[in-house]
């Protein structure tokens, strides 16, 4: 017999067990209580989700239980989180391609910089709305330059055909390194082609996105983006520094969206092996660039170009499915993109392009090695030089919530072709080195793997 029908028993006997107390010569507030006791654990008992077990007999001399948590009061509170990254670092001169969430020293052009630096800190907050959409909200602040919405959107979940749309402020699709934050890069800084070819920030501002699965024996899913990019025509840089890499959409964009398709697949191969591929296509019109001519005077060129990238990548992982005499793997990574502007008035027709393959290898449960390689200018263009850099890894992670990274590289951006719009760097190769630090505190959700 359950809790609710021992107590409606009891209720039902206590005139009698009322009675038998007296001639036993129990007071009448003794009794007053065991009514009162009765009664509150039936209470108790109607309360409980089914299947819980019962609660234990209270006493006279318990102390009162505390008011249990409404039900859904905990679904109203979002995840949070805070992840920290920190450098120490030194740099022989400021990067030619400087992506916002890279660590900054304060180097020039061809100036070093030693020091301390805040990479990032972000904030993160994600919860279940309702049956229908799940919210997620990514503030960052990167070098302590200023609080900024990395993202901000919202998910549906319940949308039939295989079906889902994304709505909001969020990072695009496009290639693989672009969508992941930067505490799932395995470098301290990103790829070349990030700030080269999708932007300073990458890829990301208000959005629309509608993706489907299809299906299929296997994992493979479409994407169509929308995306307002709106960056005015740059201002001109300073006497003896090299103008910001030229954008390859945002002109015109209050009234032309950049418009974007993805395909990505996953294919398990076999327990061990894994493979994930994609490719990309994005169209729009770049605000062109902005450099000093001869006279010291600023000149704008290629503004409102229509330009096309078309990207692909693959990432390739080896992993034992037995990890318990050990926990090596290996990671292999790789990227291309290639661009194209179409002939305006004062420029021609033109292609160029860039790439990074690199390899991540656990060596021990808390150890990893990567070696990455980046090349720029694959073509050339008469905005885009031809730049190298090789870069170096080493990371020992504490557990899911901290690391300690070492990262060293080495960049040479070659003299700029004939014809090119950009000026010679000087020194031409430079060293870098930083020691990053990263934790994170609170629930921060699963980012697309």
């Amino acid at each position: 017999m359950n809790l609710p029908a021992l107590c409606a028993v009891a209720l039902l006997a206590a005139p009698a067990l009322a009675q038998e107390a007296a001639d036993a010569g129990v007071s009448a507030e003794s009794e007053e209580e065991l009514k009162k006791e009765l009664e509150g654990a039936l209470k108790a008992d109607q309360k409980a989700p089914p299947g819980a077990p019962a609660p234990a007999a209270a006493t006279s001399t318990d102390a009162a239980p505390a008011a249990p948590l409404m039900r859904g009061a905990q679904s109203l509170n979002p995840d949070m989180s805070v992840i920290l990254d920190s450098d120490v670092g030194y740099q022989r001169r400021a990067p030619s391609f400087f992506n916002g969430d890279d660590p900054s020293l304060g180097a020039g052009p061809s100036t070093r910089a030693l020091g301390l630096t805040v990479q990032e800190v972000e904030l993160a907050f994600s919860a279940i709305v309702d049956p229908y959409f799940k919210g997620e909200v990514y503030l960052t602040i990167p070098n302590l330059s200023g609080i900024e919405v990395e993202e901000a959107f919202a998910t549906t979940t319940s949308l039939p055909w295989n079906l889902q749309i994304k709505a909001g402020s969020f990072r695009s699709a496009f290639g693989r390194q672009n969508g992941q934050h930067l505490h799932v890069q395995d470098f301290t800084r990103r790829p070349l082609i990030n700030s080269a070819f999708l932007g300073t920030d990458g890829l990301r501002g208000p959005s629309l996105q509608v993706s489907w699965l299809a299906p299929l024996p296997f994992y493979l899913t479409l994407y169509g983006e929308a995306t307002s990019q709106r960056f005015d025509v740059p201002a001109a840089p300073a006497a003896g520094t090299p103008p910001d890499p030229v954008r390859s959409f945002g002109n015109d964009g209050v009234r032309r969206p950049t418009l974007l398709a993805e395909a990505k697949a996953f294919f398990p191969l076999g327990e061990e092996w894994s493979l994930y591929t994609g490719t990309s296509f994005a169209s729009g019109s770049s605000p062109g660039i902005t450099i000093l001519d001869d006279t010291g005077a600023a000149v704008s060129r290629g503004v409102g170009r229509d330009t096309a990238l078309i990207g692909a990548d693959a990432y390739l992982k080896w992993k034992p499915a037995n990890v318990s005499g050990g926990y090596e793997s290996l990671a292999f990574q790789a990227e291309v993109v290639f661009r194209h502007f179409t002939a305006n008035g004062d420029l021609a027709d033109e292609w160029d392009g860039g790439a990074y393959a690199q390899v991540v290898a656990q060596v021990a449960r808390r150890w990893f090695l990567g070696v990455r390689g980046d090349l720029i200018g694959l073509p050339t263009s008469s905005v885009t030089a031809r730049t190298l850099r090789g870069a170096l890894s080493i990371t020992w992670q504490g557990s899911e919530f901290s690391r300690l990274r070492a990262y060293a590289e080495y960049e040479r951006a070659n003299a700029p072709p004939s014809g090119s719009l950009l000026p010679t760097l000087n020194p031409a190769g430079a060293f870098g080195a930083f020691l990053q630090l990263e934790f994170s505190i609170g629930a921060h959700g699963a980012h697309p793997f």
